[in-house]
This record gives C-alpha cells, sequence and structure tokens, in this order.
C-alpha cells in the first residue's frame, strides 16, 4: 500500500511538473528577443507560430522553422539553402542556440538569446 501511495504521488508530481512548464516553442513566442552571435552579429528575433523575424537596422528577414526534442530547424523563405538547424539550451532566463554544422556556426555563429527590453 505504501508502494502504491508513493508511486501514485511520484506520477502526479511528475505530470504537474510537465504540465505547468511552459514549452520552449511557446516562451520563445511569448516576447521579442535580443540575439548576440558569435560572428559578431547582434539583432532582434520575434517567434510566430512557425515563422522568425530577424531584424537588424531596420530590415527583416524571415525564416520558417520548428522545434522537436531541444532542436531548432529553420530555412530562410526566399532561398535554396537547406535547413539550418541549432541545438537549443536554456540557461536562467537566456537561450543558447550551438549551430550542429560547421557551416551554420561559420555563417551565423553560435547564438545566445536575451529579453528584449
Amino acid at each position: 500500500m505504501k508502494k502504491t501511495i508513493i508511486s501514485c504521488f511520484a506520477f502526479f508530481t511528475i505530470f504537474l511538473l510537465t504540465a505547468c512548464g511552459a514549452s520552449t516553442q511557446d516562451d520563445l513566442q511569448s516576447q521579442k528577443w535580443n540575439v548576440v552571435a558569435t560572428n559578431g552579429e547582434a539583432y532582434t528575433a520575434s517567434f510566430g507560430q512557425d515563422t522568425i523575424t530577424f531584424t537588424f537596422a531596420g530590415i527583416n528577414m524571415g525564416f520558417s522553422y520548428s522545434i522537436q526534442d531541444d532542436v531548432l530547424t529553420m530555412e530562410r523563405q526566399d532561398s535554396d539553402e537547406g535547413p539550418i538547424s541549432f541545438n537549443i539550451e536554456k540557461n536562467s532566463n537566456e537561450y543558447t542556440f550551438t549551430a550542429q554544422t560547421e557551416d551554420v556556426k561559420e555563417q551565423y555563429g553560435d547564438l545566445t538569446l536575451s529579453e528584449a527590453k
């Protein structure tokens, strides 16, 4: 009986923690982000349901995106360039996007996103 109660308690605790935590995609969509890249660039990002808009000096660049298993995959909407993928890690109020390939790292850098104020 004691094992059953402990098992039920553990199950409900895990269920509540999972249900109460916001998904990465929901969190990213909730606000604008300042982006600093290891290649020296800095800009802002806004996440929609399935698009990201990066803004630098009044110029917007759009990508479609998806997030699965803490991997962000983007495709530029006006380009034949293939998918661009980053591993996602959350650190407190920031996100770190680490490029999955050297080509992506060279072109875009690793990205750090912090809340835009």
